[in-house]
């Protein structure tokens, strides 16, 4: 079948009438456009012809969609049908066609290259049948999403108490997010860190969710829609007082979800978050360690609040509301393990990675699963705070591993992945997106090798690159998980290598924000206790990765020389940026901490010299990834606020008694 040649063009016979398989025909248009250097894309036809793509219409009323996302595509002689039972797998089958037979890749809009554009695209008759044999709900979390708050102009003010969310993602990006998921096969979308619909330019961003289709959620610290900032917002509108506690204040705090449930129920696309947290992700209680018999009272307390959510969600939908989730999160996890919390019925119960090292906690594998209840997963491949944000650092060997054991385990109803800003990111999403369309015929070879193949005579050494690039991270004895500060409520599984992997990697964020940062505030004071140990014994680590990643980087290097573009670029943007933030980050450490130990030793010149590398390290990497910021990336790391690499080099230079020069 000849789908363009010149002037010529199969047309589209869409007999579908529903809303949101019509969006995806656009994108189907849209992809011709892409790849045809004509420009020339598919005119619609009201009929059927010899020379057509037909959609065909669905059997299934759009509330149930979910539960058959399969299709099917027949491409026989001069005619393509794409049938689907709902329009959820319609929208999947336009979608599959678009990669497969188009060959347009899901992450085009931030993969950093450049779709190739072709004279004339044939295909063979051939037949694709696919239906999911992975998990139920399938999505990914926008969380800590401050490159892309940063990136554009047209953010709209929010009315929140945390200095890295002034502003909302431009709705123009939250549509390119939207669609990369939707390429993706991806069913739900949690859209922001913290979202108040009562708001309306955050409201858009849930707008830009629902109109495709898909599956609208809410982060675990926003259980009906109300989180602490949001419950703040409304007591200002509205003239309520009290604290953000149900234990203190359950008048209003049932009030307030009461109205936010009615606000999120216009939507027809809800999977609701049922729970009970405080202020900015902390526990309900005030007590720093409760006792036993405090945990029994928090426990009952907590779990009458989940019946009480899903109640007022209940009224609020007239009874219509049918997918539910409760997220075990730090301390929710260890109540749980301890047989304290008990949830109403048809509530999907996720557990969740513990963030800090990317594996499950003890309480996965302590707890008894029910009878009759379902479970899914929370997971990391961004984590802010102590766990990856500027580069990958998870890994698809890590990220397959947790994957296939929950669909073993049964907990297949459910699975999110927390991924940030995305850009980053699209190699493990490409991968994550076919381990939950079909986690039994993902194979991890096969995917690499699909995308090394790209790289033509290079191909097995970017693999071999790609492979050292993550297994050479360094780690340590999980032993000191605990040491972290406000880790104590994350449930640790502390076994070492747990099945070969590497448990405690050191990651970007953890080096930073907790390690660098506390080195910086003690720079001139006399200490000797754990944490500044717990800082050698990064140091130590630290050190021998060093040359791994400066000389990673190198051999990158050197391949992007022989590329064309914009195979170059993508290898410069990605892989080359990647193993030079590792690098420069990784320096910045080793260098700060040997700066520390001649300034206890008071040795003033050695003090200098290392003070004056780890700030080379920080101005290499701000003028490096400069790389990144071209064409519609320009201003990407303008909202690097998170990280705030610029500010660490501010501090940095604050100890030679200077400023940065930009």
């Amino acid at each position: 079948m000849i789908l363009f040649e010149q002037n010529r063009c199969v047309s589209i016979c869409v007999k579908n009438t529903n809303k949101y398989v019509r969006l995806a025909v656009e994108d189907m248009r849209n992809d011709f456009k892409k790849i045809s250097k004509s420009n020339i894309f598919p005119a619609y036809s009201d009929e059927e012809n010899e020379y057509c793509i037909v959609i065909e219409k669905n059997t299934i009323e759009d509330g149930n969609a979910v539960e058959d996302e399969s299709f099917k595509i027949s491409i026989d002689k001069n005619r393509a049908v794409i049938a689907a039972n709902s329009y959820l797998g319609t929208m999947w089958g336009i979608y599959t066609f678009c990669e497969k037979v188009l060959g347009v890749d899901p992450c085009y809009l931030f993969n950093d290259l450049e779709t190739e554009k072709k004279d004339r695209l044939s295909v063979e008759n051939t037949e694709i049948s696919e239906k999911p044999d992975g998990f139920g709900f399938r999505g990914i979390f926008i969380n800590d999403e401050d490159f892309l708050t940063g990136w554009k102009d047209g953010g709209k003010i929010r009315y929140i108490d945390y200095s890295w969310y002034g502003l909302t993602v431009d709705e123009s990006v939250m549509n390119m997010v939207v669609e990369t998921a939707l390429r993706l096969k991806m069913n739900l979308v949690i859209p922001a860190s913290f979202l108040d619909i009562d708001n309306y330019p955050e409201k858009q961003l849930a707008d830009c969710v629902a109109k495709r289709g898909i599956f609208l959620s809410q982060h675990h610290l926003e259980p009906v829609g109300v989180s602490g900032f949001t419950f703040n917002n409304y007591c200002r509108k509205y003239g309520k007082s009290g604290e953000f506690s149900y234990i203190k204040n359950p008048q209003t705090m049932e009030e307030i979800w009461a109205y936010y449930a009615d606000k999120w129920a216009a939507y027809d696309n809800v999977v609701w978050q049922i729970g009970l947290r405080g202020l900015a992700d902390r526990p309900v209680w005030e007590e720093e360690v409760p006792s036993d018999k405090e945990l029994n009272v928090y426990g009952k307390f907590i779990s009458d609040a989940y019946q009480k959510q899903k109640n007022i969600i209940k009224k609020a939908t007239n009874g219509k509301a049918k997918y539910f989730t409760t997220t075990l999160w730090m301390e929710g996890s260890q109540l749980f393990e301890k047989g304290l919390l008990k949830f109403p019925e048809e509530v999907i119960i996720i557990f969740a990675d513990t963030g800090l090292n990317q594996m499950y906690g003890k309480d996965y594998f302590s707890v008894p699963r029910e009878n009759g209840c379902s479970y899914g997963i929370y997971y990391h491949v961004q984590y802010f705070g102590n766990g990856p944000h500027l580069a990958p650092q998870t890994g698809i060997d890590k990220l397959y591993y947790h994957a296939k054991l929950a669909y073993d385990s049964g907990d297949d109803s459910y699975f999110i992945l927390n991924a940030s800003n995305i850009r980053e990111y699209v190699f493990e999403l490409g991968a994550y997106s076919e381990m939950m369309w079909n986690i039994n015929s993902f194979s991890k070879a096969e995917y690499i090798q699909s995308y090394c193949d790209k790289f033509g005579d290079y191909k097995e050494k970017i693999k071999e690159l790609i492979t050292e690039y993550y297994q050479l991270m360094p780690y340590l004895d999980t032993m000191y998980l605990p040491e972290h500060e406000l880790t104590k409520y994350f449930n640790f599984y502390l076994e070492d290598n747990f099945d070969g992997f590497k448990n405690f990697v050191l990651k970007d964020g953890d080096i930073l924000l907790a390690q660098g940062a506390w080195l910086m505030w003690v720079f001139f004071k006399p200490v000797n206790n754990s944490h500044f140990k717990l800082c050698g014994e990064y140091y130590k680590a630290i050190k021998k990765a060093v040359p791994v990643y400066k000389s990673i980087f190198e051999e990158f290097k050197e391949i992007s020389q022989h590329l064309p573009e914009p195979l170059k670029k993508h290898l410069e943007v990605k892989w080359m940026l990647f193993s030079k933030t590792l690098f420069c980050i990784y320096s910045w450490f080793v260098n700060l901490y040997e700066a520390k130990k001649q300034c206890d030793l008071y040795k003033s010149e050695e003090m200098k010299k290392h003070l004056i590398a780890a700030c080379d390290s920080l101005e290499k990497y701000l003028n490096y990834r400069k790389c990144a910021e071209y064409g519609i990336f320009i201003n990407w790391y303008r909202g690097d606020l998170k990280m705030n690499i610029k500010q660490y080099l501010f501090g940095t230079k604050r100890l030679l008694g200077q400023t940065p020069d930009f």
